[in-house]
């Protein structure tokens, strides 16, 4: 997101466990044949500019689960379980 890793991960983990809020609304996004749109994550917020990025985590002024801390500290991409990276603070806590 706005050129920061958010997830990384195996793709069958990635695709059936996505951990990252951002990884979870790119892939609530697919289109499913015969299924209702009812899982179709709309995010809120301003979409910051490149040029000007926000403190903290860049996706927090569009994650809903955002705290004040994902505002003051960029979270570090940390292995979360085995070959599984994500950056996210409560991703790291065991929160998500």
């Amino acid at each position: 997101y706005l050129g920061s890793l958010c997830e990384v991960s195996p793709v069958k983990n990635l695709f059936s466990n996505p951990r990252h809020p951002y990884t979870q609304v790119l892939l609530s996004a697919i289109p499913k044949l015969g299924v209702p749109r009812q899982d179709h994550v709309k995010l809120t917020g301003e979409v910051p500019t490149p040029i000007n990025l926000p403190s903290g985590c860049v996706f927090h002024g569009r994650c809903e689960r955002a705290s004040e801390r994902c505002k003051e500290e960029i979270p570090p991409l940390l292995e979360v379980e085995e070959e599984v990276f994500v950056a996210c603070h409560k991703a790291h806590a065991g929160k998500l």
